[in-house]
């Protein structure tokens, strides 16, 4: 098999639920502590650097078409990062042989995990929302609740929407937010979900 027929099918996707878990950092550059306490001024800051990777013709619109655009290079980036991970030997084409090994280690992290471990029985998956006909460029509710009437979302939306989170978690309104009102808030949220499922 060569590189471009496994790039342009759908069986290194497939395969890419099976091999090795992605690297910190991801194409949007190294990953920032998640323990880290975070001010307004940096969620403003942050929210800016995404908004201008998002808006790819800088004309201070988000809309789905770039949604849809941006979905569609972050699958083949991670495409190509999971055929180099199996390509074990560089040689632009991934044997049988490859491929086993890539399943064997997937297989060993999974009994390393344990049944209840990560996206072990009863979990869900919890993976980004895809920028399909009910995600970020889409029609669906998401698209629209992203998006609105207009059609396309501005930095400063992006802004308030990032604030608005920010100062739900910041329960003694100080400006920071710490990991102690970051775990709360994940608490809360657990505990609305549970009180929304049946029976």
């Amino acid at each position: 098999m060569t590189k471009l027929t496994i790039l342009s099918g759908a069986a290194l996707l497939a395969l890419a639920g099976a091999a090795l878990a992605q690297p910190p950092g991801g194409p949007d550059g190294p990953r920032r502590d998640r323990d880290a306490d975070i001010t307004r001024a940096q969620v403003i800051e942050r929210t800016d650097q995404r908004f201008a990777r998002l808006d790819a013709n800088n004309d201070g619109r988000f809309t789905p078409e770039e949604a849809r655009a941006r979905g569609a290079e972050r699958r083949t980036q991670r495409a190509e990062r999971m055929f180099d991970r199996l390509d074990l030997d560089r040689n632009g084409s991934i044997t049988r042989e490859e491929a086993r090994q890539a399943h064997a280690q997937r297989q060993a992290r999974r009994g390393e995990r344990g049944p209840g471990g990560p996206r072990g029985p009863g979990m869900r998956h919890r993976g980004r929302h895809h920028a399909g006909p009910g995600g970020p460029g889409g029609r669906g509710m998401r698209g629209e609740r992203l998006f609105g009437e207009q059609g396309f979302a501005t930095r400063e939306q992006f802004r308030a929407r990032a604030l608005a989170r920010f100062d739900r978690i910041d329960a003694d309104r100080n400006g920071i937010v710490t990991e102690a009102e970051r775990q709360a808030a994940r608490e809360r949220m657990r505990a609305r979900r549970q009180e929304r499922r049946p029976g």
